[in-house]
């Protein structure tokens, strides 16, 4: 049986970076996945407007690297 109480003791991040806990890994990537989550749907709903635009990978591989790196990094460079 786990003791409750070490529990709450033992550190958040362990030596090398990494969460303890899944709970807290799973928090860290929410981010991460609400980017790829929001530029799904943006695509989606461009695709119901001009379907073209779905039928080429290159576009959409474009498309995600701006809307998953570029986007980011322009945001956190403006807000520095």
């Amino acid at each position: 049986m786990l003791d409750r109480e070490n529990l709450r003791d033992t550190p958040r991040v362990l030596p090398d970076g990494s969460p303890s806990r899944l709970r807290d890994a799973l928090a860290a990537g929410r981010p991460e996945l609400a980017l790829y989550v929001a530029a799904g749907v943006v695509y989606v709903g461009i695709g119901v407007g001009v379907p073209e635009f779905l039928f080429s990978w290159v576009v959409a591989v474009g498309y995600l690297l701006l809307c998953v790196v570029a986007i980011p990094a322009l945001v956190r460079r403006l807000r520095a």
